[in-house]
């Protein structure tokens, strides 16, 4: 998969410019974005990349893609050493759970003082919602979609797998512990019961 790139228009925002890159590994895409006073990049991962394949889902309901503004945050990798989004000079923060079917509830945060995440400001809240539309709605619409799918499915598959086999290594160690410690109990409780009760000579 290489670099592509596409533009579009934002009305007044002015004309948006994307240049993406899907990750071959885990279906993550990180989108380079430059528009009138919009710069850095943004991951977006679907959301399969999160949910755990063993498990048996339900129709889809709610979020099918995550927009990673900050990108150290990025679980996948891709786009960590990228510039981060700014808008009028604010940088972008948090993760964004989008439900591609409804983007109007796409919200747009940076860091608070608090160290927690905020809403930007009206003017500026507008033009990164605008942008952040603009990738998500791109996004969903790629004819690759299947494949950046499959691919954040496998790789679930193979965190959760890793996971699970560590788990089963630890639950069999605590079973061979318990069992020696029952046998080692058992073997104790023998010896007590033969003192408690001797055996009984046969008469001669």
């Amino acid at each position: 998969m290489d670099h592509r790139y596409t533009q579009l228009e934002l009305g007044d925002f002015g004309t948006l410019r994307m240049t993406f890159l899907a990750d071959p590994t885990t279906g993550a895409v990180r989108y380079w974005l430059t528009a009138p006073h919009v710069r850095g990049s943004v991951v977006l991962v679907p959301a399969l990349f999160f949910a755990d394949p063993s498990v048996p889902q339900t129709p889809a309901q709610g979020a099918d893609l995550y927009i990673f503004a900050r990108l150290d945050n990025v679980p996948t990798g891709i786009g960590r050493n990228e510039r981060p989004l700014t808008v009028h000079g604010i940088e972008l923060a948090g993760r964004s759970a989008v439900d591609t079917q409804n983007l109007g509830s796409i919200e747009a945060y940076r860091m608070a003082r608090s160290g927690g995440t905020e809403l930007l400001p009206s003017r500026s809240g507008q033009l990164a919602r605008a942008v952040l539309r603009a990738a998500a709605e791109h996004w969903s619409h790629r004819d690759d979609r299947p494949v950046l799918d499959d691919l954040a499915r496998r790789a679930s598959a193979q965190h959760f797998l890793s996971e699970y086999e560590n788990e089963l290594a630890k639950r069999e160690e605590a079973v061979r512990r318990a069992q020696a410690a029952r046998d080692e109990t058992q073997q104790r409780i023998s010896t007590l019961r033969d003192l408690v009760n001797p055996a009984v000579p046969a008469c001669a």
